[in-house]
């Protein structure tokens, strides 16, 4: 899979907060700001998650998902990965997880464009 087709982030899944924390990568390739990429439909082992609680964590700071269509001056720099916490989605460390994230990304230097990224992986829950 090419690096530009891929959201779902080397670092996999593990324990955060009492939920779990699943890393992300910008599927596209340059460094966009956080305002332009949406997190959508993420399901874990067939299910769907209520994404209404989770937040984003980049570079050191936390916002709910809720406001990432405000993040215009945060940007998310290709080479590194954000996180998406999920407080209220609870698993046992080491257990496998089937993954499926989709992120819509629309740079803002290509009006009307929204291209959509899925990804599914298996993963292991780490501590």
């Amino acid at each position: 899979m090419l690096p530009v087709e891929r959201v779902i982030g080397e670092e996999g899944l593990c324990l955060s907060d009492g939920g779990l924390k699943l890393a992300m990568r910008l599927p596209w390739y340059r460094s966009l700001p956080f305002s332009v990429v949406e997190v959508g439909p993420l399901s874990i082992n067939g299910d769907a998650v209520d994404l209404s609680d989770a937040l984003i964590e980049y570079d050191g700071q936390r916002w709910p998902l809720s406001e990432n269509g405000e993040k215009v001056d945060t940007f998310w720099f290709i080479r590194d990965s954000a996180f998406l916490i999920l407080p209220s989605v609870h698993s046992n460390v080491g257990s496998n997880c089937e993954v499926s994230l989709n992120l819509f990304v629309s740079p803002p230097y290509i009006p009307g464009m929204k291209r959509t990224n899925p990804q599914t992986e298996t993963l292991r829950v780490a501590a």
